[in-house]
């Protein structure tokens, strides 16, 4: 830990998603599934690295199309000052092309948005338990 720190910090989710409702939306389903977890969320890549910088989370759910810095450039931000946070790439854009950059990245994961419901949660699970 570093100094300051207290070994009782929350554990930390976030969300950087540009789509308020769809941001929304997932945020609070992983607030009543992660109960144990601060749920934070964000609308642009930079923000999320910064708030990434600040909060440290364990996990973040990261979309690819976002107002500047994309989803997979604040992905190789957040994994330099943060190796040992997931990040799982959420996004509509299923196609090779993405998800080898998000991979190259640094993502832990890739998924598409049609696949949300059914594979998000058990992914998160999985990577907090590695």
């Amino acid at each position: 830990m570093e100094a300051g720190e207290t070994e009782n910090r929350i554990p930390t989710i976030v969300i950087a998603e540009d789509h308020a409702g769809i941001r929304s939306s997932v945020k609070q389903w992983l607030s009543r599934v992660f109960e144990e977890y601060e749920i934070r969320d964000v609308g642009t890549g930079e923000d999320a690295v910064e708030l990434c910088r600040q909060a440290k989370p364990e996990v973040v759910v990261m979309d690819i199309k976002m107002p500047g810095i994309n989803g997979i450039l604040a992905t190789q931000q957040i994994r330099k000052i943060l190796p040992d946070t997931k990040i799982i790439i959420l996004t509509i854009y299923d196609v090779p092309a993405f998800r080898a950059g998000a991979l190259e990245a640094g993502a832990n994961a890739f998924l598409s948005k049609n696949d949300m419901y059914r594979e998000l949660i058990p992914t998160i699970r999985r990577l907090i338990s590695s």
